[in-house]
């Protein structure tokens, strides 16, 4: 009789090694639809493509950190990227592993310490969330725009919605950014943060890193968090985008780093974010030509477009 193991196992197949993993997946795949009572046979092949492409598709240093990832969690991962059709062989979606820490108290200090097993998470690109959003059937019109700086910014308290004054001319700094989703009815839902109110907010994230934040111009990182809030507000959204935004919900919990008392921990988050406002205030962004991009949402075509407002 298998008995179930504190690391990795939850059935008796061996996936505790990389090889035995790339042996086995496709049984450990169809035991975990099961116990979902998923029966859908294309759903089936789907899932199974998903874990393929995971698992062939990742250096040594993260097959090695896959296998000692808990296999609910590294299953939950796997369905919910093949739920909303991303892909990562495609780069549509990652797989982000973090160890898991057990409390222990030492001379009165609490600390946390690691256990070598990690949960498995997934975070969706940008293009890819982007591209869920033009599909709905409500969607008139979708883009997102970088804030120069000299453009004035107000909240129009009568329709809820921004304003902008002023030309957004993009040989200068970068003061925030902007996404705006049009209807079908010609309802306006948008949302605009500054630099500081996205890396404030980035940083509850366990991935959040300042160096991600230091280019202010042309980067994901603040434009996704944009998104990532005007989608909240979005009516009618696709069961696609409310599963992308329950799994990047999930994303903001507290994994602590490993073996540091938990007060000098929340000093250091503190810190972290502290030193991440400075760097946007201290840097200057070099000038640049780049264009920002429209999406035509009947076409699909992208074109070039210097202002938003």
């Amino acid at each position: 009789m298998t008995t179930k193991k504190e690391t990795n196992q939850t059935t008796d197949l061996q996936v505790n090694t990389v090889l035995g993993l790339q042996t086995n997946y496709k049984q450990l795949a169809e035991n975990h639809l099961a116990e979902r009572f998923s029966n859908n046979p294309e759903f089936k092949a789907e899932f199974i493509k998903t874990f393929s492409d995971l698992i062939f598709s990742q250096n040594d240093e993260m097959l090695e950190k896959l296998v000692k990832t808990r296999q609910n969690t590294l299953l939950n991962a796997i369905f919910k990227a093949t739920e909303v059709g991303a892909s990562f062989a495609k780069k549509e979606v990652s797989f982000i592993p973090y160890e898991i820490f057990k409390k222990t108290t030492e001379k009165g200090v609490e600390k946390k310490v690691a256990t070598g097993e990690f949960d498995a998470m997934v975070i969706f690109d940008i293009n890819f969330e982007k591209q869920q959003i033009l599909k709905l059937p409500n969607c008139k019109r979708f883009f997102t725009a970088e804030v120069r700086e000299g453009v004035k910014v107000t909240e129009n308290l009568m329709t809820g919605t921004t304003d902008f004054e002023g030309e957004n001319d993009i040989t200068k700094p970068t003061i925030g950014y902007y996404a705006c989703f049009i209807t079908t009815e010609g309802e306006k839902y948008d949302k605009f943060m500054t630099l500081a109110q996205i890396v404030e907010r980035a940083s509850f994230s366990p991935q959040f890193k300042s160096s991600n934040y230091k280019q202010t111009s042309n980067n994901v990182h603040y434009e996704k968090l944009v998104v990532r809030n005007l989608m909240k507000e979005i009516p009618k959204i696709s069961n696609e985008l409310k599963s992308i935004m329950a799994v990047e919900d999930v994303q903001y919990h507290d994994y602590i780093e490993v073996e540091e008392p938990v007060q000098k921990i929340e000093e250091k988050k503190v810190n972290k974010l502290e030193q991440a406002k400075k760097e946007i205030a201290d840097k200057k962004p070099a000038k640049t030509s780049k264009k920002d991009e429209k999406v035509d949402t009947d076409t699909g075509e992208i074109t070039d477009v210097e202002e938003y407002f």
